[in-house]
């Protein structure tokens, strides 16, 4: 080799896709004095061959930091910077957790064209956040396509002949991105090998749950925290990508460069484009893909300003802001892929998601010696297993409580479980292991909706059942004890079904709610028949100087009317103590606890129901069905409430309530009377 020539390995940062590589290589092979490049976007790398008489190290560096990215030196070289990791994931995960607490979470993915239109809105967002990033990576060929024609002579030029090579380039990438968008529909659709119904269930979650995991990689790596993420990123071959670069740069069509731009490598149009896969259906592929593209193509119109006015600090907050947004999505569609192959619960996802960011941010620190990082992040690997299991042992054991179902009858050798739909949620219910079950579920009107319409059970072969107005018999036989999640057909509206050991379950000897003729009621006897203990006085009076109406309203996220109530729990009792609902309409009911000591929560007992739930500090919310009123106490029976059910909430008469509530006598019923997982849907 020529003593003038040296070879200089750089680490570059900043890249966040193969266009970034691909992006450097090119300018850098057009320099004058470099001999030889390759530039590694897995590897965060520059190997540069250069005459040293022609270029030295700083005119490369000069080079590679005009297109946006910076050399890496010194102390620079480690990790993305602790405080940014922290801050982004921080960021994330708050944002998940908002998103999943206020039920937006599971709107973010379109799934085959679903009644919510949520979805398809935030492809569009993120395409127009994300085009920022287009433009960066693909500037120099895309301007060159968006200038006018010069050869236009000046008597037919107009408003139209000025912008048309840019119309004609955005909507050559509007049809590729559309149609690469059905294509990969499809495939998802034959990923199942066909169907009429479209994409069997498991194989939609196992195909959700895989193109999550890449768009939660995809985005990360588009926020560059986590460099060695990035050979866990699918791209096309070098060499399919090397030539369809040249093929756009010796184009002169702007329609044509269009249409190639949707099969370059670039890595927001790459998680878009699993969103089109996972969704198993070409029309709804290239939905997504459509508004994905539509939501870029207003900077790509006037992108020969975009930059310098908005600014390139501004621009990359954008940029991150766009990333930030693949990555929610990533995990919007891990959580749904999750419900629908019902091997992942959303309890054990967030644990994950924990124990992840645990081990991120310490393979994130710069420490002095290898070894010392290697330890330190196996020991956090460790960690968030640990987290993973107790979270998981938390949710199967203490998660989601059996809901209200009239008890666990035997009826001709079968368990006869009741329940009621809701428009926003599924029932909980508790069965025996052995016993074939015979469930009904009542859909009331106005309970069905586009989303909980019909149900799939993974766990005993149920899919796509359809639930009409009225009765509902769903049949299972269940074989193995523990807690198994059911969903919607969307996997966004869930529940959960508890398989206990023989003679763990509540069971009435009964068929019914009512008396049973001997002055108990069903929930007074246990599982052999036997009477239980008799609730005792309790020798207190429910507070009835104030009293809670519920509010009947239309609730986008609970997917229907519904009636709201709201009371709270203090140091001095429930306040209001009287809670007044209407008959046959689905209540919401916030209860804030705010007593003291509410940190390890308070317990809350609904005898009518047979339900013990926690309740935690701050706001909690039960669902439930109102038939007929009820009493409500603490588990210490120190503090109690009412709720009055009436069938109309119009004119109703709260002094004449009140009466009939101070002459009530509120009861301390035996443990026993409870189930011990708990009643009514709380979320």
């Amino acid at each position: 080799m020529d003593s003038k020539v040296k070879t200089k390995r750089l680490e570059i940062g900043g890249m966040t896709c193969i266009s970034c590589q691909n992006k450097i290589e090119r300018k850098l092979r057009n320099t004058a004095g470099v001999k030889n490049v390759k530039v590694s976007y897995s590897a965060g790398t520059v190997d540069i061959s250069y005459d040293t008489d022609l270029i030295s190290p700083r005119d490369i560096t000069a080079v590679i930091e005009r297109l946006d990215y910076h050399v890496l030196t010194g102390s620079a070289k480690q990790e993305a910077k602790l405080s940014r990791v922290v801050g982004i994931l921080v960021i994330v995960v708050s944002l998940y957790v908002l998103l999943q607490q206020f039920g937006v979470l599971n709107l973010l993915v379109p799934s085959q064209l679903a009644d919510t239109k949520t979805g398809y809105g935030m492809l569009f967002v993120i395409g127009l956040m994300t085009s920022i990033h287009c433009i960066a990576m693909c500037g120099g060929i895309n301007l060159s396509q968006c200038m006018p024609y010069k050869d236009i002579p000046a008597e037919k030029k107009n408003r139209f002949s000025t912008f048309r090579p840019t119309f004609l380039y955005n909507l050559g990438r509007v049809i590729s991105y559309t149609v690469i968008g059905g294509i990969l529909g499809f495939a998802g659709l034959l990923f199942s090998g066909g169907s009429d119904a479209g994409l069997p269930i498991m194989a939609q979650g196992l195909l959700k749950l895989v193109a999550g995991a890449f768009m939660v990689i995809m985005g990360i790596n588009m926020l560059g925290i986590f460099p060695w993420l990035r050979k866990f990123q699918p791209h096309m071959p070098k060499i399919l990508a090397g030539k369809l670069s040249t093929e756009k740069a010796r184009s002169k069509s702007p329609l044509i460069v269009g249409l190639l731009n949707g099969l370059m490598p670039c890595g927001p149009l790459q998680s878009m484009q699993i969103v089109a896969l996972a969704s198993g259906n070409p029309l709804a592929g290239a939905l997504s893909m459509f508004l994905f593209s539509m939501g870029t193509v207003p900077l790509m119109f006037g992108f020969g300003s975009v930059v310098s006015v908005l600014g390139k600090k501004f621009t990359q907050k954008v940029m991150s802001a766009g990333a930030v947004l693949v990555v929610v999505l990533g995990l919007a569609m891990l959580s749904q892929g999750g419900a629908l192959s019902g091997f992942l619960f959303p309890d054990t996802l967030f644990a994950i998601i924990l124990g992840l960011c645990a081990v991120g941010i310490v393979s994130s620190i710069p420490f002095k010696k290898p070894g010392h990082k290697t330890v330190s992040a196996l020991a956090a690997f460790g960690l968030a297993l640990v987290m993973i299991a107790a979270w998981n042992a938390r949710a199967v054991g203490g998660g989601a409580s059996p809901d209200d179902n009239g008890g666990i009858q035997v009826v001709d050798g079968k368990q006869i479980v009741n329940s009621t739909l809701s428009a926003g949620s599924y029932p909980n219910i508790a069965v025996e292991i052995g016993t074939p079950v015979k469930w009904t579920i009542n859909a009331p009107s106005g309970s069905i909706n586009g989303c909980n319409n019909r149900i799939n059970i993974g766990e005993y072969g149920i899919t796509n059942y359809a639930l009409i107005q009225g009765d509902n018999v769903i049949e299972f036989t269940p074989t193995e004890t523990g807690r198994f999640q059911y969903s919607c057909w969307m996997g966004m509206i869930r529940g959960s079904i508890t398989v206990t050991e023989a003679g763990t379950a509540p069971v009435d000897s009964g068929a019914g709610n009512g008396d049973t003729g001997d002055g108990y009621t069903e929930n007074d006897y246990a599982d052999n028949g036997a009477a239980l203990s008799a609730p005792a006085p309790a020798g207190v009076t429910i507070p009835t100087d104030k009293a809670a109406v519920s509010e009947l309203t239309t609730d986008a996220e609970y997917g229907g009317d519904i009636q709201v109530v709201d009371i709270e729990l203090t140091d001095q009792g429930f306040s209001p103590a009287i809670v007044v609902v209407q008959a046959g309409l689905d209540v919401k009911w916030h209860i804030r606890n705010s007593a003291s000591g509410a940190e390890s929560g308070t317990q809350l007992l609904v005898p009518n129901f047979a339900a013990q739930l926690l309740l935690e500090k701050g706001e909690n919310t039960l669902y439930f069905f109102p038939t007929e009123d009820f009493e409500f106490s603490t588990g210490d029976n120190k503090f109690y409430g009412y709720v009055k059910v009436t069938d109309s909430l119009a004119g109703v008469d709260i002094e004449a309530v009140k009466a009939e509530v101070g002459r009530f006598e509120p009861l301390i019923y035996p443990p026993e009377a409870f189930q011990a997982a708990g009643g009514a849907s709380c979320h």
